[in-house]
Order: structure tokens, then sequence, then C-alpha cells
């Protein structure tokens, strides 16, 4: 998949945490491949993104567009 936009400026600043889950993410040919990452307690949220656990206070998050095979809005989120 492709990722076409990304949200969270400071990104760069985890890329050692992060450089295996986008990798994993530009790989995927299915939103569906993320339902079994339980290591990364990946979980689809309410609004259909999806979360990637990355710190006690960090998640990875995006939506993904299957028909288009794109990453959308990449985000890195703090929860608390």
């Amino acid at each position: 998949m492709r990722i076409v936009s990304i949200r969270h400026k400071n990104l760069a600043r985890f890329v050692g945490k992060l450089r295996v889950r986008i990798t994993f993410l530009i790989g995927m040919n299915h939103s569906d491949e993320c339902r079994n990452l339980s290591f990364w307690k990946a979980h689809q949220l309410s609004d259909g993104r999806w979360s990637f656990h990355v710190t006690a206070n960090y998640r990875l998050t995006f939506e993904v567009d299957d028909a288009a095979q794109e990453i959308r809005i990449l985000d890195l989120e703090d929860y608390h």
C-alpha cells in the first residue's frame, strides 16, 4: 500500500519504533492483515481507523482505503 498523508509533524522522533510498523503497512494488501497483530495491540477504532501501540502513551493511527490500496491520515497520537 502507498502512504498518501501523514498528520504528525514529529513522526521522525519515533523512527526506530515505527520502522517495522510502517514497513508492514507499506507491504500489506488489505486491512484485514492488521487483525492478527496482538503484539502491537492492533485494533480498529470506532471511526474506522486502525491503532498500533508504540509506547505507553503513543499510538500510530491510520485509515486504510483497501480499494485504492492507500494508507491515509497516518498519525502519531498521544492517548493521555
